[in-house]
């Protein structure tokens, strides 16, 4: 699945990277997971806490940039 890198715009390939390409941001964030509950800044998958900052500017340290469970969540534009 092809996807906007959040920082740089460019298109990444989803399945197989974890970083863009271009900038080396991270592309899997939590906000943009179905499993993550904002309102609750909660990981429904792996029941843990996420703050709303890390969900929206994960790190490589972050749960999300290689998470198994992550579903991205199609937005309409």
């Amino acid at each position: 699945m092809d996807v906007n890198c959040p920082k740089c715009g460019a298109q990444n390939w989803l399945d197989n990277q974890s970083r863009c390409f271009q900038c080396n941001a991270v592309l899997r964030r939590c906000i943009d997971c179905a499993n993550y509950e904002r309102s609750a800044e909660t990981c429904k998958a792996l029941s843990t806490d996420v703050d709303l900052y890390e969900a929206e500017n994960p790190s490589l340290l972050s749960c999300s940039t290689n998470c198994t469970n992550f579903s991205f969540l199609g937005r309409a534009a």
